[in-house]
C-alpha cells in the first residue's frame, strides 16, 4: 500500500485547480486519481465562461464567491503560462448578455440593482451596467443585431478562456510542482481509519492517505455513500454547438454565444434533467440555433459542423458544495459547476481551507449540510 499525504479524487478542472493549490501551499505528497469516463468529463464540454455576472441573483453568498473568484482570474492565467508555457487563451475583454424586449431589459436591470447592493455589504463592487441597444452594438460593431434585441447587461471585467488548455495547464503545474497523476484508475471504495487514515481502494492498488478531497462529480454520490454522507447533487445535460472557423467578429463574449480565438461560433445555454444521458437531440439544437440566429442573423448562414451534450454537476441551490464529511474531519467533498470560473479560489482559499491553514469565513456557507431540512 502506497503511503501519501493527500488524495484528491477527480481530475477534472475542479479536482486539479484544488490539487494545484495544495502543491502551491506545501501539502507534501498529494495524488490526483482520474477515472477519465468520457461521457463525464465535463472540463470537455464546457462553454468556458470565467463569469460573475448572473451568478447567485438568488443567492447572494454565490454571488459575492463568483464576484470573487473573477476578480482573481488575470492573475491566475498569467501564473498559469509562466509557469508551465501554457496559454489558456483567457480574453478578458468584457462579457454581456443580451435581452430581448423592454420587460427582459426592465428585469435585468432589477438584477443588478440587488446584486450592487448585496456586493457592495462585503467591500465588493459589481462592475455591471445596462447597454441600450445602441450601447450595445457599440462594443461588438461587426456583429449587427436581430429586430428583438433591446440592449443587454454588460462588464469589462470578466471574459472566456479554451476550458481544454486550462485543464492541461493545471495538471502540467500540478505535476512540475511534485504532484502525482494518475489517469485511467477507478476508485472502488474509501475506508476511512480510527487512526485518523483513510484507505482509498482503486482499479490499481491501494493507497493510505491523512487527508482525502473528493471532488469526481457525480461519482461522488457512490464515494460517500459509505461514510454516511448524502451528496445534494442531480444531473442536468446541457447541449452545445460549434461552427465552421469565420473570419473573427465577436470579442466579446455573450452567455450563450462566444467566438474562440481560432474562429469558430459556440452557442449553447440548455438545461435539461436526463440523468446521465449526453446525447444531443434535434430539439435543442433547434431552440439554440433560433435564439442565436435571433440575436446574431448572420448565423443562420454559417455551416454548424458539431454538436455535443455533457452533464453538470447541480446543486439545488446553484451554489457549490465545500463540505467536510461528518465524523471525518479530514475529508472533505467538492461538487459544483462553474468549475473554470471558480478556478482561482479552488486553488487558494478551498486548498487553504483543506489544509487549515485559513478558514475562510464564507466556505462554511457552501456546506453540504444546509440542504438536511
Amino acid at each position: 500500500m502506497k503511503s501519501v499525504d493527500i488524495i484528491v479524487i477527480g481530475g477534472g478542472l475542479s479536482g486539479s485547480a484544488t490539487a494545484l493549490g495544495l502543491m502551491r501551499q506545501g501539502a507534501g505528497k498529494v495524488v490526483l486519481l482520474d477515472e477519465q469516463l468520457p461521457s463525464q468529463r465535463l472540463s470537455r464540454g464546457n462553454f468556458g465562461l470565467t463569469w460573475f455576472m448572473c451568478k447567485g441573483a438568488n443567492n447572494p453568498a454565490y454571488a459575492k464567491w463568483c464576484r470573487r473568484a473573477a476578480m482573481q482570474w488575470p492573475d491566475f492565467a498569467a501564473e498559469l503560462e509562466e509557469e508551465t508555457g501554457y496559454n489558456v487563451e483567457l480574453e478578458w475583454n468584457g462579457g454581456a448578455v443580451h435581452a430581448f424586449g423592454e420587460e427582459e431589459f426592465r428585469n435585468y436591470s432589477e438584477s443588478i440593482a440587488a446584486l450592487k447592493k448585496v456586493c457592495g455589504e462585503v467591500g465588493l463592487d459589481y462592475p455591471v451596467r445596462m447597454l441600450n441597444r445602441s450601447e450595445f452594438a457599440d462594443i461588438i460593431p461587426d456583429m449587427q443585431l436581430g429586430e428583438d434585441v433591446s440592449g443587454a447587461m454588460y462588464t469589462e471585467e470578466q471574459g472566456h478562456v479554451n476550458p481544454l488548455k486550462l485543464l492541461a495547464a493545471l495538471r502540467c503545474n500540478f505535476q512540475k510542482m511534485g504532484g502525482k497523476y494518475h489517469g485511467s484508475r477507478s476508485v472502488h471504495a474509501i475506508l476511512p481509519h480510527k487512526n485518523g487514515t483513510v484507505t482509498v481502494k482503486t482499479s490499481q492498488g491501494d493507497y493510505q492517505c491523512r487527508k482525502l478531497v473528493v471532488a469526481a462529480g457525480h461519482g461522488s454520490s457512490r464515494l460517500l455513500a459509505s461514510v454516511g454522507e448524502k451528496l445534494h447533487i442531480y444531473p442536468q445535460r446541457g447541449q452545445l454547438m460549434v461552427t465552421e472557423r469565420h473570419e473573427r467578429r465577436l470579442k466579446v463574449p455573450l452567455l450563450s454565444v462566444r467566438q474562440t480565438p481560432d474562429g469558430t461560433f459556440m452557442i449553447g445555454l440548455s438545461s435539461e434533467d436526463t440523468a446521465l444521458d449526453t446525447r444531443v437531440t434535434p430539439e435543442a439544437m433547434k431552440s439554440q440555433a433560433a435564439n442565436a440566429i435571433r440575436l446574431f442573423p448572420m448565423l443562420g448562414k454559417l455551416n454548424w459542423v458539431r454538436a455535443w451534450g455533457a452533464i453538470r454537476v447541480m446543486t439545488p441551490d446553484g451554489a457549490p458544495i465545500y463540505s467536510r464529511v461528518q465524523g471525518h474531519g479530514n475529508i472533505t467533498v467538492l461538487a459544483l459547476h462553474s468549475a473554470v470560473s471558480l478556478a482561482p479560489l479552488q486553488a487558494s482559499a478551498i486548498a487553504s481551507w483543506i489544509l487549515g491553514s485559513d478558514e475562510d469565513e464564507q466556505i462554511s456557507q457552501f456546506s453540504n449540510g444546509r440542504f438536511h431540512v
